[in-house]
């Protein structure tokens, strides 16, 4: 029975009480540095002041015997330094920038004075990382606020990002330098909102709500686990000590919209915007001045559209109306409490960019439910080098699925097998719930004379549990041929299924130690190691007949599989220049992926049984020749399945070019193993001879596949970690990185890479997934032999070369141009051939050539651009007007292909093509 949030965060903060060790996610910056005269030489005692609107009142530090003094648990934002000793002038740093996760090196020289003079420096806080061996970009409010984006959600920023890809236009799924879907972390005010059942994110929060984003993508330390891929942190705004609010609008239309596909493509239907008006609002300030602040926001947007092939008369409608709390208490000066609470209420046509050219309006899905979220943190500073953070969070979603265009749920769907078309009914509905409650807390504490040097330590433990139960069922899917020449007569068959209840649970307790160890001012060692144990298990289930009513109720499986992993992580980063502007990096790290619920669901011991059948119907509506074709009762996990793990190997050069202006140059290497997919332990096979002489691209060549000796009944499938299952990335990435001054601000990137292996998603089709677990539509891996005909090759998220490029300008009067840029290359695909009817395997449909990459999808080259003018209104309030060019180049790239198999009419015919240029207009309102 699951505890409640209350009661959780009860007994987690008596157990911090007790002194437990403990552990949380990042939500804050930190600032240390050295004090010296204007000889060089140290200068303890030194009285450091920090001030800034994110903090209350001000914060002070005292150098040590070596002139270090430092402040941790900073929000990101802009802070004034204030540095003063007696016999030397005070110093004034403002300016200095606290980024999200980030550790700034402010190194100060006081001059010797016998008068009380006061000297004011503009803060100028080095590009260059020299505490840590990380691979990250970090968004600040600028770029967040006034970026040109199509305003899907947070990912149009967080995949601006080098070495992240979307899987497609507008989708809610990412990978980041060669990864799954299935390998990221996210992090929202340090609420892992990473969903147990796909390991994708799960509530979205409101653009305009966000302060920053991290995009942490290598090297993250201990204090991350369960993660085979890049963290995803995003910290929303807060409160202050004034009154703050804004309003935003944005609107598109038809007659603002572009077409960028000839009839020939889109078949006289080209892109068609039905409906887009996007407005937020956001009010933040004090309840009781210094002690309690407020931060409030709200979305409404709704976004209709036809992609291009498909009857603007029935437009996919995404709905979103997203609401978000958050309360800062400051309890005394070194204990503060934060309430946050999000819940975001949404309508999603699945797939995200709805129904390609080959759909019917009638066979697409609507993903509808809510989210509620909350997140209670208590921080303390105990003292200038001990600070506490515990935490309690979690999300409880409703999630549902319905025909994006109503009507009834229940009706067969049909597939044409010579064209790819697609007609009937939606492939399956559900009702559901999914969860995942957070218990954690950790402990840093500085140590400045300890081994010879000084450490920043970090020690923590989480506990959490997540999972879904979700009802589900599948509509007959009827499979259509002919005539044709090969199928003179044409005939048809099809699969039936009977609804299920499937579910899953996942529990994990991890705890881990990180140092970052300043050996010499020039050498800092980053080492760490994570310990978890993460159990797999199902909750008591309801058993349902073939009608869907409830004849009882499956028993509960307390431990599926257990997964004990320890995962180090070591680092180096030495300043190979005295100035500390030029820096080299190392890092070593294995990163264990985390269990996902949606892996072994399947297993869950409510019954479900799929049957072939004729595809016809006799008068009373029964599928004609039904027959068995499998269940999950013949479905089990090995005992000793284990954690499926990457590791990661980076070498990184740095270098300051000027004040705000660096580069960095990366190569990176990484290696998954121990990836799950099934086996066939009952099945008998033979190798027998099939000849590739029909359908487009045909080579006449003979291809050896696998055919099933005995019964259908006879196959029983074993979930475990299969060694021909794994995946290698090389990649080499050059960045500039240009902070905001003189009225700029840049990221550019460039990314080349090679992707390959075997994945679970190596079946999947270009706009598919890339997974590294057996979920969704590539759950059923292995349990055909001939899955691994062809599928080690590139994966299908592959793209050699990405670029990259955000750029903003501010020019007088009020004008601001801002430009996102990005160029991938497409993702690869092969040709597939049908030999169901050779192997006695149902759905036989194995690659009949290596993905090598020579068959690909179109390369992109969006570029998207805001100009906008600023208005004063009085003293504190303002206008802006602004238009973004979305598209501005009117790229025709497509994400997809209407058919792989190389006997349809619909064979490699370019579908799921990118919105056509379009004009977004906006206006915004500040105090």
């Amino acid at each position: 029975m699951r505890r409640t949030l209350a009661s959780v965060f009860l007994s987690f903060s008596l157990a911090l009480v007790m002194s437990v060790p403990a552990f949380a996610q990042r939500t804050t910056g930190s600032i240390i540095g050295t004090v010296t005269d204007d000889t060089g030489g140290i200068l303890p005692g030194v009285t450091v002041t920090i001030k800034g609107d994110a903090i209350v009142g001000a914060q002070t530090d005292v150098s040590n015997d070596k002139g270090l003094y430092r402040f941790a648990a900073l929000p990101p934002g802009s802070y004034t330094l204030s540095f003063a000793l007696s016999g030397f002038s005070t110093l004034n740093r403002p300016g200095v920038r606290v980024s999200l996760g980030a550790t700034n090196e402010e190194n100060v020289s006081l001059k010797v004075s016998t008068m009380a003079e006061e000297v004011t420096v503009t803060g100028e806080t080095s590009v260059v990382d020299t505490q840590s061996n990380e691979i990250s970009t970090n968004y600040d409010k600028d770029w967040v606020r006034n970026a040109p984006v199509p305003r899907f959600s947070f990912f149009d920023l967080i995949n601006a990002a080098p070495g992240v890809n979307q899987n497609s236009s507008g989708d809610a799924r990412s990978t980041s330098f060669g990864g799954g879907t299935t390998d990221n972390s996210y992090q929202l005010d340090g609420t892992d909102f990473t969903a147990p059942l796909t390991g994708a994110s799960w509530p979205y929060p409101n653009t305009d709500a966000i302060e920053e984003i991290e995009v942490l993508s290598l090297g993250a330390p201990a204090e991350y686990g369960n993660l085979q891929g890049a963290v995803f942190n995003i910290v929303t705004r807060q409160g202050s000590n004034a009154f703050h609010g804004d309003a935003n609008f944005y609107y598109q239309s038809q007659g603002l919209t572009s077409k960028n596909t000839t009839p020939a493509e889109d078949g006289g239907l080209p892109y068609h915007r039905d409906k887009f008006n996007d407005a937020t609002f956001q009010l933040s300030g004090p309840v009781v001045k210094d002690r309690l602040w407020f931060f409030a926001s709200y979305q409404y947007q709704r976004d209709f559209n036809s992609p291009a092939g498909t009857d603007p008369a029935f437009p996919a409608r995404t709905q979103a109306d997203r609401v978000f709390f958050k309360a800062n208490w400051q309890i005394d000066t070194k204990d503060k409490l934060q309430f946050a609470y999000h819940d975001d209420y949404y309508r999603i046509p699945y797939p995200v960019v709805a129904c390609t050219a080959l759909n019917s309006p009638s066979s697409c899905n609507v993903e509808h439910g809510h989210n509620p979220s909350p997140n209670l943190t208590f921080t303390s500073v105990r003292s200038d080098k001990t600070y506490i953070e515990a935490r309690v969070s979690g999300f409880y979603g409703k999630d549902h699925s319905d025909p994006l265009q109503g009507g009834e749920r229940t009706q067969p769907r049909f597939k044409n097998k010579d064209t790819g078309e697609i007609t009937g009914g939606i492939y399956s509905w559900y009702d559901g719930e999914i969860s995942k409650t957070a218990a954690s807390a950790k402990i840093s504490h500085f140590a400045d004379h300890f081994l010879g040097g000084s450490h920043d330590f970090k020690f923590g433990v989480q506990y959490n549990r997540g999972g879904h139960d979700y009802v589900t069922g599948y509509n007959d899917y009827i499979y259509t041929y002919g005539p044709t020449a090969y199928y003179p007569g044409g005939y048809t068959y099809g699969f039936t299924a009977d609804p299920s209840y499937k579910g899953g649970r996942e529990r994990t307790l991890g705890v881990f130690f990180d140092d970052t160890f300043r050996l010499s001012s020039r050498l800092t060692l980053n080492v760490g190691v994570r310990y978890d144990n993460a159990r797999a298990s199902f909750d008591p289930l309801p058993l349902l007949d073939k009608d869907g009513n409830v004849t009882g109720q499956s028993p509960a499986v307390a431990d599926l599989f257990t997964w004990n992993t320890v995962s180090p992580r070591v680092g180096f980063n030495l300043k190979l220049t005295g100035d500390g502007k030029t820096v080299l990096k190392g890092h070593y790290g294995r990163y264990y992926r985390g269990i996902i619920t949606g892996e072994f669901e399947s297993l869950s011991p409510s019954r479900s049984t799929f049957y072939s059948f004729s595809g016809q119907y006799d008068a009373n509506g029964n599928p004609i020749d039904k027959a068995f074709v499998s269940d999950n009762s013949q479905l089990s996990v090995d005992r000793s399945f284990k954690a499926p793990y990457t590791d990661q190997y980076i070498v990184q050069l740095e270098r300051e070019l000027a004040k705000n202006l660096g580069v960095s140059f990366n190569y990176i290497h990484k290696e998954g193993k121990r990836y799950g997919a099934y086996r066939d332990t009952g099945g008998a096979y033979a190798k027998v001879a099939y000849v590739d002489d029909q359908g487009a691209d045909h080579t006449g060549r003979t291809i050896t596949v696998d055919q099933l000796q005995n019964s259908l009944e006879d196959r029983r499938f074993v979930l475990t970690n299969r060694p021909e299952m794994f995946s290698k990335y090389n990649g080499f990435t050059a960045q500039v990185t240009k902070r905001m001054s003189q009225n700029w601000q840049m990221v550019a990137s460039l990314v080349l890479s090679k992707s390959t292996g075997r994945l679970p998603s190596s079946l999947g089709s270009p706009i598919d997934e890339q997974a590294g677990a057996a979920i969704l539509g590539v759950k059923q891996f292995g349990q055909d032999p001939n899955d691994f005909l062809n599928t080690d090759g590139r994966l299908i998220a592959d793209r050699p070369v990405t670029g990259k490029v955000q750029f903003m300008y501010q020019l007088p009067a009020g004008f601001l141009v801002g430009l996102n840029f990005s160029h991938q290359t497409g993702r690869p695909w092969a040709r597939q051939i049908d030999v169901t009817d050779l192997t006695g395997i149902p759905k036989a449909l194995p690659l009949a050539e290596p993905i090598d990459g020579n068959r690909r999808v179109s390369d992109s080259n969006i570029l998207d651009v805001r100009v906008q003018k600023q208005f004063g209104v009085s003293k504190e309030a303002k206008i802006g007007l602004f238009l973004d060019l979305l598209n501005l180049t009117n790229d025709a790239a497509y994400d997809s292909v209407g058919d792989r198999l190389g006997t349809s009419e619909g064979f490699g015919v370019p579908t799921s093509f990118i919105p056509p240029r379009r004009l977004m207009l906006g206006a915004k309102f500040t105090f």
